[in-house]
């Protein structure tokens, strides 16, 4: 199995899109363009989740997974320093009723869309929110 990981570039003082535009270069690097749309709105995602709610400090990481045979897996990490949530807890709210779009946790939907799946672990010193993409059909 081929895997190709990095840590992403990210400095909370420069420009939002640093890390967006450091996610492409790997990708265009690793020959997975493919991944790149969807890589970059979960990875905006997550780490302004990141800012938004949890402490510092905020690392990316994301690893490209050869999987034979349904193909490459591209696996996106942020992590930081807070808490870690209850994943099952924010899909139900979702489900619920009361849930709109204008409501915050937009972003985590979105995410949610776009992944196979995601989650999130606790860690020593604050918890990793991931998600894993496959490529886009077509």
């Amino acid at each position: 199995m081929k895997r190709d990981s990095c840590r992403l570039s990210y400095d909370p003082a420069g420009p939002a899109n640093a890390v967006r535009d450091d996610l492409r270069d790997h990708l265009a690097r690793w020959q997975a363009a493919e991944f790149a749309d969807d890589a970059s709105v979960v990875v905006s995602e997550l780490v302004s989740n990141a800012l938004r709610h949890g402490r510092p400090p905020v690392r990316v990481a994301c690893a490209l997974r050869q999987r034979s045979p349904d193909g490459p897996a591209l696996r996106i990490e942020v992590a930081d320093a807070g808490p870690s949530f209850d994943t099952t807890l924010v899909r139900a709210r979702w489900r619920h009723p009361s849930f709109t779009l204008e409501e915050s946790g937009r972003g985590l939907f979105l995410v949610d869309a776009l992944a196979s799946r995601w989650g999130d672990e606790p860690t020593l010193d604050g918890h990793t929110v991931w998600a894993v993409l496959d490529p886009p059909d077509g």
